[in-house]
């Protein structure tokens, strides 16, 4: 039977409803089921507010219901409060997501899965007649039944209940049932991997399938993998993938051939970086050495990348002795463009955290002929100071010594980022360094007070170094 509104959902010179992803987000539930459908009204959860009839509906429906009256009229709340059902402890609305579960569930649960092709000729189905759900009636409001599952897998897989039908029977893992679904999807994965909807059948499928499925899934997606894993949906459905191959070594070695030549395309998007990051965690240190090969080739483009600079940093965690040294030794060599980057700057970082004696001392006197340049820099200026306290004492009066150069203080201390550097050098410095850097500071004392940014730091210097004052209240008389 057609629904009297079934034809008031359709779109002008489409014969066929548009269909829905979500249902209204303020749609009681009640209202949803309140009204018969046929099984050829296919919209999971129409918005019946989208309907010319509206008014007409919603009058009968609220009679029909005793709904109380709106927020507005003064009898709302009394009447509103004596008419409720409900505790004030409960939901006052059902859960969208658990009616959706009772109906899948309640369309598949007397449907016993044929073991093959001759069993399901006649198979022992019944289409999803109206029932209830805690004490409230409703009707049948999609087109699928348990024997789609069988014959129309490929819509059911692009429609909200449809998925979940779908995904309920794999969990039964039927052997004819994975395969009969399979084959009808097949040769539209690359399409359901981007679905909203259709990606999580095909994570189901893929957690499901025998080796000879997931064979075939990895050959027909082949050449489409590098754009599903730029797409959000398709992100998640490949790191599925990557998780089930790790399983299969002997599949591996494709997925790598397949996302090899696209590395710094995904690593610098949104979605498709996290498809690098989970093979950097379940692919082995073996089989990402393409990973390594493309990062170390492109260093400063993938470095001063937002999402870059984050999968250089999982690269570090998840690298063998020999990847490490070969990423490290790239980014080392790289390190003064690197630490003027707002991203760039965290990688260095990150490398200085290794906390190793000879990388560290190697980036210090990298740093050291660029020292007043990178240290009155926001980004830099921050990498300057951990490489300082992140270094051994000798290495350490190095670059203090070069701090210390009268010209370099003579810009450096008035500074706003690079007042910090020196206020570092000078607690970590040597003795003879120390008196020779307070003897070159005093004379620059008032002018740093009258200074726009030295204000601040000659107060914190007057009081951490009370020595300083003699020279300038001599001047300054």
């Amino acid at each position: 039977m057609t629904s009297p509104y079934y034809h008031q959902f359709l779109v002008p010179g489409d014969s066929n409803p548009s269909r829905s992803i979500s249902a209204p987000p303020m749609l009681d539930s009640n209202m949803i089921f309140a009204f018969p459908m046929g099984q050829d009204y296919t919209i999971a959860f129409s918005d019946i507010r989208n309907d010319q009839m509206y008014e007409e509906f919603y009058e009968r429906y609220k009679a029909k219901m005793n709904i109380p009256p709106p927020l507005n009229e003064p009898l709302h709340t009394t009447q509103s409060r004596k008419m409720s059902q409900v505790s004030d402890s409960d939901d006052r609305s059902r859960s969208t997501s658990v009616l959706v579960n009772h109906v899948v569930d309640t369309c598949i649960k007397e449907e016993d899965p044929p073991s093959g092709f001759t069993e399901y000729s006649q198979p022992n189905v019944q289409d999803f007649q109206p029932s209830s759900y805690g004490g409230s009636e409703f009707y049948g409001f999609t087109q699928f039944n348990a024997q789609h599952i069988y014959t129309n897998a490929l819509d059911m897989a692009k429609d909200q209940i449809g998925c979940r039908m779908l995904q309920k029977k794999l969990e039964e893992q039927n052997p004819f049932t994975i395969q009969t679904i399979y084959d009808q999807i097949m040769l539209q994965l690359p399409i359901l991997m981007v679905d909203p909807f259709g990606n999580y059948l095909v994570q189901k499928l893929m957690e499901v399938c025998d080796e000879g499925i997931l064979r075939s899934i990895i050959s027909v997606i082949y050449n489409e993998i590098t754009q599903i894993s730029l797409s959000p949906h398709g992100t998640r459905a490949v790191q599925k993938l990557l998780d089930i191959v790790a399983k299969y070594p002997n599949h591996i070695q494709t997925i790598v051939e397949a996302l090899k030549n696209n590395v710094i395309t995904l690593i610098k998007d949104i979605n498709g970086n996290h498809v690098i990051q989970k093979c950097l965690h379940t692919l082995g240190q073996a089989n990402t050495n393409f990973i390594y090969e493309a990062t170390s080739l492109n260093i400063i483009d993938i470095g001063t990348h937002r999402h870059g600079c984050c999968v250089l940093q999982r690269c570090i965690d998840a690298a063998s002795p020999r990847q490490l040294d070969l990423l490290v030794d790239k980014i080392v060599e790289n390190a003064v463009v690197l630490v003027q980057d707002a991203f760039g700057n965290y990688v260095v970082q990150y490398v200085l955290d290794l906390n190793s004696p000879n990388i560290n001392a190697r980036l210090a006197f990298i740093f050291i002929p660029y020292m007043q340049k990178l240290s009155t820099q926001k980004f830099s200026s921050n990498v300057i100071e951990k490489c300082l306290q992140q270094n051994q004492s000798e290495v350490q009066q190095a670059m203090i010594q070069e701090i210390g150069n009268p010209k370099n203080l003579a810009k450096m201390i008035p500074d706003q980022f690079a007042n910090y550097v020196v206020q570092r050098a000078l607690s970590l410095a040597a003795p003879l360094l120390f008196t020779k850097m307070m003897r070159d500071i005093k004379p620059l004392m008032d002018d740093l007070k009258r200074s726009q940014f030295g204000k601040k730091i000659y107060s914190k210097l007057m009081k951490k170094y009370p020595e300083l004052a003699d020279k300038s209240n001599g001047r300054g008389k």
